[in-house]
């Protein structure tokens, strides 16, 4: 596959990554040509490999780092792209068709499932400081002063607790994200493996 054959393959394979390391890579590349004195026409594969490898290749180290960086700083959005980067490694990878999308679907499965949970705790949590502030609310109809210590204290006592269980349950969701990542990327990774060592036979 001559360079600019190589270089158009490449940008289609990696059209899907964020434009930061989409420009990184093709400028790479295109640097990495210009140096070595590669002309238009020449035939790149032995220099850098096959365009599927080295697609595959790029996407794998962004999705590693992408991965990192969920494991360490967390939050919705840097475990949304890691998975992102998963899928787009499955895909990447010489699997056949069939099989990445059934990998696929069963992450996305999971991911939603997953997510379905996270927010039900979080719900359960947000409805518990809710009726706490309902508690609070009801003292204003007491017919003492002692009902009103009663209810007010038992108000902030399901607003306490709430407030408790909705950080305990964001906590808990990002363990469990930050698990099923890893366990997402260890089956895309094995599937790789196997299609590897099919290839070798």
């Amino acid at each position: 596959m001559n360079k600019i054959t190589f270089m158009s393959e490449l940008s289609r394979r990696l059209r899907r990554l964020p434009k930061e390391d989409y420009d990184d890579a093709m400028k790479y590349y295109a640097e990495y040509f210009l140096d070595a004195g590669i002309d238009d026409n020449q035939d790149v594969t032995p220099l850098v490999g096959t365009v599927d490898e080295v697609a595959s290749r790029i996407i794998d180290e962004a999705s590693e780092k992408q991965i990192v960086k969920a494991e360490t700083e967390g939050g919705a959005k840097n475990s949304s792209r890691a998975i992102w980067y998963i899928i787009l490694g499955i895909f990447a990878a010489p699997i056949a068709l069939p099989i990445a999308i059934a990998i696929v679907s069963v992450i996305f499965a999971v991911f939603v499932a997953v997510i379905a949970v996270v927010f039900s705790m979080l719900a359960a949590g947000a409805a518990v400081t809710l009726s706490g502030i309902g508690v609070i609310c009801a003292a204003f109809w007491a017919e003492s002063m002692a009902q009103v210590m009663l209810i007010v204290g038992a108000g902030l006592i399901c607003f306490s607790v709430g407030i408790v269980l909705c950080i305990g349950f964001y906590k808990l969701g990002e363990v469990i994200i930050r698990g099923l990542i890893k366990l997402l990327r260890n089956i895309g990774k094995k599937k790789k493996d196997e299609v590897k060592a099919g290839g070798a036979n």
